[in-house]
């Protein structure tokens, strides 16, 4: 797509209560797999289309059929065993607590050597008879799902360190981008958080990889290991990989204690700018998450900015002037082509959270609303 200020999702959308409620009794027994599967497609469906009345350029299913945004490959993959965090360290709820960090609590841990299996493929086929509009889907990092999966106990008969799970889950990854690919899919955005939460380490570790450690037993290598880490793996899953527009998602969630509070995702130049990707999709509504402009000033020549103008922290539905004001922070710094816009995240990367979908549609309808204030204005 080459128009201005096309407009977006970064994925998930909050399940309705009809799916919660299926997924609770499927899981128990009490209800069939057909009717299940009822339950997932009228999500999809009703999904799709809200997204398609807000007037989205690239759509999503809104990752319905995912337990988490994490969690799901634990279901998909052979090689991994969904465990109650408590099952990885007893004391997890006052580590999380003490850490102020929040996980959804079943969690997919690699104990075996993996296989290769279909992770989003067949989300895809199953979602894209609903919509002729271009999709996007997202699939978790290699450098993510390392610090996520692997365990110092439960991980190392089959992987060693964590690094050999890693790269091991790059490679694999890599085989599922070419499945998307040849099925059609115009965008395939690699979900990189546990990169973006790296802005507030430094000698010692982020709250996420502390709670990590305590939790898994890996340990924080030092800023720019870790960062070249995670650099290395995401080339590993691009590699030779054409045909598809691929974007690296990062999300913030600023710690006021942190010492680098206000300084935004520039910390990682240069080595963020050797990753082989056609475009950064990046939170910028929430308060200390840095000025995008100085980013973007260092983005080689096509390189794309999603850029969050719309938050997922709260139910106030932006005006479009609110939108337009937060996109002009990078115009005049990068040509409007480049520019997309989108939420900051997904509104409910957790079966659970219950993020309104009125006011996430609303949001979102607001947002097209901008990108055609934005095009009148500077295309």
């Amino acid at each position: 797509m080459t128009q201005a200020f096309t407009t977006t999702v970064v994925g998930s959308f909050s399940r309705p209560r009809e799916l919660i409620d299926a997924t609770k009794a499927h899981s128990k027994g009490e209800l069939s797999d057909e009717a299940f599967e009822a339950q997932l497609e009228k999500a999809t469906r009703d999904t799709i289309r809200g997204e398609e009345e807000a007037g989205l350029d690239v759509i999503t299913d809104g990752e319905q059929r995912r337990s988490s945004f994490v969690g799901f490959v634990g279901d998909k993959i052979p090689g991994f065993k969904v465990m109650h965090i408590t099952e990885l360290n007893p004391d997890a709820m006052e580590i999380l607590k003490r850490n102020k960090v929040q996980l959804t609590y079943m969690r997919a841990v690699v104990t075996e050597e993996l296989k290769d299996a279909v992770i989003a493929r067949d989300e895809f086929e199953k979602a894209r008879r609903y919509s002729k509009k271009p999709f996007k889907v997202t699939l978790p990092a290699p450098y993510l799902v390392m610090w996520e999966s692997w365990h110092k106990k439960h991980s190392k008969e089959a992987y060693p360190a964590p690094e050999d799970f890693g790269y091991a889950y790059a490679k694999f990854l890599r085989k599922e981008v070419l499945r998307l690919r040849d099925a059609g899919v115009s965008f395939v955005q690699i979900d990189e958080p546990m990169l973006g939460d790296l802005t507030e380490a430094g000698d010692k570790p982020d709250r996420y990889r502390q709670v990590f450690y305590e939790l898994y037993g890996q340990g924080y290598r030092g800023f720019k290991e870790e960062l070249k880490l995670a650099v290395d793996m995401l080339n590993e899953v691009v590699k030779g990989v054409s045909g598809v527009k691929i974007g690296v998602h990062m999300d913030r969630w600023p710690n006021k204690d942190s010492p680098y509070f206000d300084l935004g995702y520039e910390r990682f130049l240069p080595e963020l700018l050797e990753v082989k990707t056609s475009q950064w999709v990046l939170e910028y509504t929430s308060q200390g998450t840095g000025d995008p402009a100085k980013l973007v000033r260092a983005f080689p020549d096509g390189v794309e900015i999603g850029l969050g103008v719309v938050s997922v922290q709260n139910y106030e539905v932006e005006t479009p002037e609110q939108v337009v004001a937060r996109a002009e922070r990078v115009v005049g710094s990068i040509e409007p082509e480049r520019i997309w816009l989108n939420p900051d995240c997904g509104f409910a990367p957790g079966m659970f959270r219950t993020f309104p979908r009125e006011i996430a549609f609303a949001k979102l309808k607001s947002m097209t609303e901008a990108a055609g204030i934005l095009r009148k204005k500077h295309a």
